[in-house]
């Protein structure tokens, strides 16, 4: 099924249980289409289901077509590397960007951004691998990371505070995708990479004990719809999101991806 025929359905299928209300149209959209720029290695939230494939899947892809439905437009989503995405805003190259990218106070300075799911950081190991007692078990260890994340500014501080203690420092480990670090863990090359509980929840449903949760980071975390500054745009999307979680659409996708529906609780 093609990105215009599955947002077709979808609003069809809410508009028909009078779920729904007509959303107003941002700018970047009048003309009927719009382009929504991911970084497709970050299962459940984007990612290819098998190689080959032309169109990703996922939470975040199923939440594009869902505002791109609102509005009655095409959505064109365009992957490229995740370090790209807000660059690539900046210079027009995207409309917006929904790609499982945390809302932090550096990036909503230049961008505006509208919450949509929270969820918590993570560090996985092997399967079978204990829970750390403290980050200090992770001195002169490798943790794989992916590059333009704010994993990269928290491993920072924390070999910072190791040095402190005399202690030697993590071995970090830099790759361009997600799905690199957990290759890197799984093939016995990095003792640990970062992630996020959504990804970690649906890698236990399809291969379950492969990785074990060594650490929680105590910050939670909201994705957010990224989009150049402008108020009205932003209030479209916002409204356009309102109105999926109102419907019962979101929470839909939430189940379907194994995910924890009182996540979409982004008020805290």
């Amino acid at each position: 099924m093609s990105i215009r025929i599955a947002a077709i359905a979808l609003v069809a299928g809410l508009t028909a249980a009078g779920s729904l209300q007509a959303a107003e149209v941002p700018a970047f959209a009048a003309k009927g289409k719009a382009v929504f720029c991911v970084d497709a290695t970050f299962p459940p939230m984007e990612f290819f289901e098998k190689s080959g494939d032309k169109e990703p899947i996922g939470f975040d892809v199923e939440l594009i077509k869902g505002i791109a439905g609102t509005w009655g437009i095409t959505p064109e989503i365009v992957n490229m590397d995740f370090a790209g995405l807000l660059p690539s805003l900046e210079a027009g190259r995207c409309d917006a960007v929904v790609s499982g990218m945390f809302v932090t106070a550096e990036r909503t300075k230049k961008f505006d951004a509208v919450p949509y799911l929270a969820t918590s950081s993570v560090l996985i190991a092997k399967g079978g691998t204990a829970p750390l007692a403290s980050m200090d078990e992770l001195s002169g260890k490798t943790v794989a990371v992916q590059t333009g994340t704010e994993f990269v500014k928290w491993f920072e501080k924390i070999n910072a505070d190791l040095k402190a203690k005399g202690l030697p420092e993590v071995d970090l480990q830099l790759y361009p995708k997600a799905s690199d670090g957990i290759q890197q863990v799984l093939l016995g090359r990095a003792f640990a990479t970062t992630t996020q509980d959504t990804e970690v929840a649906y890698r236990d449903l399809q291969a379950p004990g492969t990785l074990a949760t060594v650490h929680v980071f105590e910050d939670t975390q909201k994705f957010g719809v990224y989009l150049r500054k402008s108020g009205d745009d932003t209030k479209a999307v916002a409204d356009a999101v309102a109105a999926l979680k109102a419907s019962g659409a979101l929470a839909k996708i939430v189940e379907k991806w194994h995910l924890a529906v009182d996540h979409l609780d982004v008020s805290k």
